[in-house]
């Protein structure tokens, strides 16, 4: 259990990384970074419906950078149902599904702060899920990413009015 931990410690900090990148290039490949090691974590905490979807949406935030493909966001959404459903054990574990869901659609379709305020649906997901679980890493990540998340979103807004 303290590996597990150790593990989703280092995904934390890759993932805040990731959040705090204001291109979205950089933050694409920073969320391939932490999708991979929060698998890894979820593996070590015995979560096969979120080890299978976070692994779906590393895959995902990869193809992502070299597509915006209606067509491959489609097949990216299908695989995620396709491959995790069928593993659930608790409703609650339908919000990672959820929110992956949504995620996708959103590197798919959006760019900037519209993005990001529909990956910030995701982490409220995901860390519900994550408190449910037990994961202290996997929750903290999340809590730390909606934080990080709505900072850069600000950032960002402002950034926007100023120019204007």
């Amino acid at each position: 259990m303290i590996a597990a931990q150790i593990v989703g410690g280092i995904a934390f900090l890759c993932g805040v990384l990731a959040f705090l990148q204001k291109e979205d290039l950089r933050f694409r490949y920073g969320m391939v970074g932490f999708c991979f090691i929060m698998a890894i974590h979820f593996v070590m905490m015995d979560a096969t419906v979120a080890a299978i979807g976070v692994t779906v949406n590393g895959i995902r935030a990869f193809v992502s950078i070299k597509t915006q493909s209606r067509w491959v966001m489609w097949v990216f959404i299908v695989l995620l149902i396709g491959v995790t459903v069928p593993q659930l054990s608790a409703p609650i574990e339908a919000l990672t599904i959820v929110g992956s869901a949504v995620g996708t659609w959103a590197l798919f379709s959006l760019t900037g702060i519209k993005m990001r305020s529909v990956i910030l649906f995701n982490s409220c997901c995901w860390f519900i899920h994550n408190l449910w679980l037990g994961s202290i890493g996997g929750s903290l990540v999340e809590g730390t990413f909606i934080i990080t998340n709505l900072m850069t979103i600000y950032r960002m807004y402002v950034a926007a009015q100023s120019s204007k």
